[in-house]
């Protein structure tokens, strides 16, 4: 469900997804979204009032935390009772991760080697989830990919459809579509990363996207199981139960 919180962008609770035993996940305790820098006083006062009390951040800092011109101005006590964790799922200055992610990120197609090379750092935000209390927010630059691997780890481990893990995809990625800002951008030819200006993606063009990354995404969720990675990388059982039960009715 997408919300509104006054200057957030791409936000959307993961409540109301189909689970394959039947109902729905719960609503108000995962949130999703992009970079949070844009929410202003009066969205902080409507993320608090929704539970949110964490936040996973899973951008490389400080290169991509850093705010600008274009975030307005928050009062410290705007802030106030959160909790900020970085946890970033991705290391860009790894060799091995470049090589054979870096064609392919933004793109499912990376998921499975992304999680290969890191473990520890996604050990490192499904502990921050786990340990959220009452509600979560995790988040990425866009708020479309890496929030979206996430998100569908998240899905998958409270047993919901494959349709139930892309319609959360697709809808992150639509959702990040209509903004437009700065981004990091990895040259493939030179080997290098760039900041960019990135505008706002014309509808058919999104959706040619969306189309190019669902086979990718399919085969994900018919492939991965969450529960079985989280163990084979050490997560404590506890950690597991809890991100289990996370988003169950």
């Amino acid at each position: 469900m997408s919300l509104s919180w006054p200057g957030g962008r791409n936000i959307h609770d993961l409540g109301g997804r189909e689970l394959r035993d039947g109902g729905t996940t719960c609503f108000g305790r995962v949130y999703r979204s992009a970079a949070p820098e844009y929410l202003t006083d009066e969205g902080w006062v409507h993320a608090k009032a929704a539970g949110l009390r964490t936040i996973v951040d899973l951008r490389n800092a400080p290169a991509e935390t850093q705010r600008t011109a274009d975030h307005p101005i928050v009062r410290p006590e705007s802030l106030g009772g959160l909790d900020f964790v970085c946890a970033p799922t991705e290391d860009p200055d790894d060799v091995e991760f470049l090589r054979v992610c870096g064609p392919w990120l933004d793109h499912p197609r990376s998921w499975m080697d992304n999680v290969r090379l890191a473990p520890a750092r996604l050990a490192a935000v499904m502990r921050a989830v786990a340990g959220a209390q009452p509600a979560v927010l995790v988040h990425c630059a866009g708020g479309r990919d890496r929030t979206g691997m996430i998100c569908a780890m998240l899905l998958d481990l409270a047993e919901a459809t494959t349709q139930a893990i892309i319609d959360d995809y697709v809808a992150g990625w639509r959702g990040a579509a209509t903004y437009s800002g700065h981004g990091w951008v990895y040259d493939t030819d030179q080997h290098e990363w760039h900041r960019h200006h990135l505008p706002a993606t014309h509808p058919d063009e999104v959706e040619r996207q969306i189309a190019q990354r669902l086979p990718a995404l399919r085969e994900w969720a018919r492939s991965f199981r969450t529960e079985n990675y989280l163990r084979s990388i050490g997560l404590a059982e506890g950690d597991i139960n809890a991100l289990k039960l996370l988003l169950r009715p």
